[in-house]
């Protein structure tokens, strides 16, 4: 088979026959762009957990941090070696860190997010500045779907650098 297109009218038709060769190839990989669209739905929902995190943080609300996690949630120190588990540790835990930092600042930057099914990884950036130093460190979080939101599951906890200084009445003796 031949196919010979003279002048500009041979043009039009190779470019209808172009198009035309396309379509069944756009039909069906427009889903492919309709479950990246999903899946992004969901790191945005997980990401969106991240930025009520440092919200709460910042505004020291403890019951608002306690809202985000899971039931059976758990917060592990893996510089401390400590762990915290449910409710009341949890809630322990946050009113201590507040208690010795009252003039906290937080931010946290989540880098990847992995979303399976109900299960969500994240791997996040953080630094506290507090009264005695500024912290910076990692936070490995797992998250389930439970209802119609993401809930923390767990945050692995590191701290990476420390920089340390001494507060301000200490200094002026």
């Amino acid at each position: 088979m031949k196919l010979t297109f003279e002048g500009m009218g041979g043009m039009k038709h190779l470019k209808s026959l172009l198009v035309l060769s396309m379509l069944p190839f756009l039909l069906v990989s427009t889903h492919i762009f309709l479950v990246n669209a999903e899946s992004y739905g969901d790191e945005y929902a997980a990401r969106k957990v991240i930025w009520n995190y440092v919200k709460a943080m910042n505004c020291r609300s403890v019951e608002e941090i306690l809202s985000l996690y899971t039931v059976d949630g758990e917060f592990i120190d893996m510089t401390f070696d400590i762990k915290f588990s449910g409710p009341d540790q949890l809630r322990k835990l946050y009113k201590d860190i507040f208690n010795m930092n009252p003039r906290l600042t937080f931010t946290a930057f989540p880098w990847e997010i992995h979303v399976s099914g109900n299960q969500a990884s994240l791997t996040c950036s953080w630094t506290l500045v507090g009264e005695y130093g500024v912290y910076n460190g990692v936070y490995l979080l797992t998250m389930s779907w439970s209802g119609a939101a993401w809930r923390i599951l767990k945050i692995t906890a590191y701290i990476t650098v420390i920089h340390y200084y001494h507060p301000p009445n200490i200094l002026i003796r």
